[in-house]
């Protein structure tokens, strides 16, 4: 053979070759190029889950603290009515328990209370109603504070209890709002 030919066929092959190697290497940095584009897709679409996730919890923690402020204005409502209860008794010199209905309604609503608590990821507010609980349940127990004292005696205990468990509530109800407000405010910034 001539070496014109055998340059001829060398430059051939190494042409063949070169497209070979070119379309493998196109190949490759395609699939490269696909993959990177499934691996952004996935983080994308995973991103958007932990999104909705968050935005579920949000909405999750609004609804339970609107629905906690009226279980707890209900509470206030119970225990100051078993306040005026004892007070009047007291009057009488009667130390008594309550009627059954009102020993229902204030069970079934610590009920309702402790189960919206528990659902709080709040921890400060947690316990701020744990401890409210626990003052309305001692606001509720027998009047024995009321044994021995009369006339004046007897309305200044009563007014003094009462005016506390104001505060109490007012206190509460307070931080109550300042945390669903602070809700209110991340939900519309972060539409």
């Amino acid at each position: 053979m001539n070496d014109d030919l055998w340059g001829q066929i060398i430059i051939a092959i190494t042409a063949v070759l070169g497209s070979i190697l070119g379309y493998a290497l196109a190949g490759l940095n395609d699939a490269r190029r696909d993959q990177r584009a499934v691996i952004r897709e996935q983080e994308a679409r995973l991103e958007e889950r932990k999104m909705a996730a968050l935005r579920e919890q949000r909405d999750f923690q609004l609804a339970t603290l609107l629905e906690l402020q009226d279980a707890l204005q209900l509470m206030a409502r119970l225990t100051g009515r078993a306040l005026h209860f004892d007070h009047m008794q007291a009057r009488r010199g009667e130390y008594t328990q309550f009627p059954a209905h009102y020993s229902d309604e204030m069970h079934t609503n610590g009920v309702d209370v402790t189960r919206l608590r528990n659902r709080l990821l709040d921890d400060s507010l947690r316990t701020r109603i744990e401890r409210f609980q626990e003052e309305c349940a001692k606001a509720s127990m027998l009047p024995t504070r009321y044994k021995g004292l009369e006339g004046d005696q007897l309305e200044a205990e009563a007014l003094g209890l009462l005016t506390t468990f104001g505060s109490q509530v007012s206190i509460l109800m307070d931080y109550l709002g300042t945390v669903l407000r602070r809700e209110l405010a991340h939900d519309l910034s972060h539409g």
